[in-house]
């Protein structure tokens, strides 16, 4: 989920619906199995979405997942975004959270009858291009 804070408007978004007053999103590029990136164009900034899944192991494989924002050109000051990640699963699912210096989220474990014993780790942005850019775990 996503919002942009500091708003007079509060528009806390789980999905693109065609009556969420968007100015556009959709897949860019995908095979509808391996990869797939898509732009969603929100009022004052972009969120793309990027996966690639590594195939492999007895569950099908490893997925890894980038979410990037970045303001609009036309937008005065860059806008403070907030990105929620939620885990959860259907049936019996046991999921632990690894938080470091008491506040950073660093992975969830857990396990399921589909999965097995799995890890979503969260990593810090590989590449920043301005000391403007801010990220939290």
């Amino acid at each position: 989920m996503w919002l942009q804070q500091f708003k007079a408007e509060v528009n806390l978004r789980h999905t693109c619906e065609q009556g969420d007053r968007l100015p556009g999103y959709g897949w860019l590029m995908h095979d509808g199995i391996n990869f797939g990136v898509q732009e969603i164009k929100d009022n004052d900034f972009i969120l793309t979405t990027e996966f690639v899944k590594r195939l492999g192991g007895r569950h099908g494989g490893d997925w890894t997942w980038r979410i990037t924002a970045k303001p609009q050109s036309s937008t005065p000051e860059n806008p403070v975004i907030s990105l929620l990640f939620y885990v959860a699963g259907d049936g019996e699912v046991i999921l632990q959270p690894h938080i470091e210096e008491k506040s950073k989220l660093m992975a969830v474990s857990g396990s399921s009858e589909e999965l097995g014993k799995f890890t979503l780790t969260f990593l810090a942005p590989t590449t920043l291009k301005s000391r403007n850019y801010k990220y939290a775990r």
